[in-house]
């Protein structure tokens, strides 16, 4: 630490229960925009039209039916052990001792790199912090491009990047705090030092607005309800709709459908449309916006 730095934090910030919602909800809509994304950057690429991701089986082999399951697990463990190998990359690269674990926090998954004892000047801790969102992202994309056979890095896409919704909230807070703090990560969350010259007025953590905050929390509850639902179906149903041979249906249009569930003599499958559920969410948390501002005008 600088000389000229307190010894003494002047904030430290914690992962709270209603912070652990927020970065829940946003999570899940990283994950949709980046599935999107990736899935349109492989078509362009590719030559192939698809926003949708499925749980696929065949009709009587029990080891395919759990297969696509067992899949989606390696890939969820395989990308948060590589997210946190280049965290701890990072740290070492700007002079830390990185240490790992996983933990439960309020519900929420926690797996870290952290760097204890050491101190690190705000903009090597926000490069720290979004380097593996940054490099895994980065090389899945390229990989993408040169093997149309490794479509399942859509995936790893998007559990890099919901997963990155923590490091990119600090980030982002770090940014409007004075380029003089210096930052000590502390498993949960982040220690902020600063020089005697700057107060505590100056950092972003010690304002608030109480208004705006619980229009967007009610958005983001409804949000984050809907698409956990939406991503239990996905995930869980699919044996289950299979076991009770649950004929096939489609929630919404043809055109614009949210889930769809086939059961046919070729096989079964369940899948949702990224697209369709990404513009329920927004416009939602738009018409939820609009509604409480003129509400409070008595305008309707």
């Amino acid at each position: 630490m600088d000389t000229g730095t307190r010894n003494k934090p002047i904030y430290v910030f914690r992962i709270t229960p209603k912070i652990s919602l927020i970065w829940t909800a946003l999570g899940l809509f990283l994950f949709i925009l980046a599935a999107s994304s990736a899935s349109w950057f492989y078509g362009k690429i590719h030559g192939q039209s698809s926003l949708n991701f499925s749980l696929e089986g065949s009709q009587d082999n029990f080891w395919e039916n759990i297969l696509p399951f067992l899949s989606l697990f390696a890939i969820i463990l395989g990308t948060a052990i590589i997210h946190e190998l280049v965290h701890g990359v990072a740290f070492t690269a700007f002079g830390g001792s990185p240490r790992y674990g996983v933990k439960v926090k309020y519900f929420l998954p926690l797996a870290y790199a952290t760097s204890p004892g050491d101190y690190f000047r705000r903009n090597a801790f926000i490069v720290i912090g979004l380097a593996p969102l940054i490099v895994i992202d980065a090389v899945c994309l390229l990989l993408l491009a040169i093997f149309p056979q490794a479509s399942w890095l859509i995936m790893v896409i998007a559990f890099n990047t919901g997963g990155a919704v923590g490091d990119i909230w600090m980030a982002v807070q770090l940014l409007r705090c004075p380029k003089s703090v210096q930052v000590q990560d502390r498993e949960e969350g982040m220690a902020i030092y600063a020089p005697p010259s700057v107060t505590r007025q100056q950092l972003p953590f010690s304002r608030t607005n109480n208004k705006s905050s619980s229009v967007v929390q009610r958005s983001l509850n409804f949000i984050l309800m809907s698409l956990a639902l939406i991503v239990i179906a996905s995930f869980l149903l699919a044996p289950i709709f299979k076991a009770l041979t649950v004929p096939s249906f489609i929630i919404g249009t043809n055109k614009l459908w949210i889930l769809r569930w086939e059961n046919t003599s070729q096989g079964f499958g369940i899948g949702f449309n990224w697209l369709s559920i990404l513009i329920f969410a927004l416009v939602y948390l738009l018409l939820s916006t609009v509604i409480s501002i003129f509400g409070k005008r008595n305008i309707i």
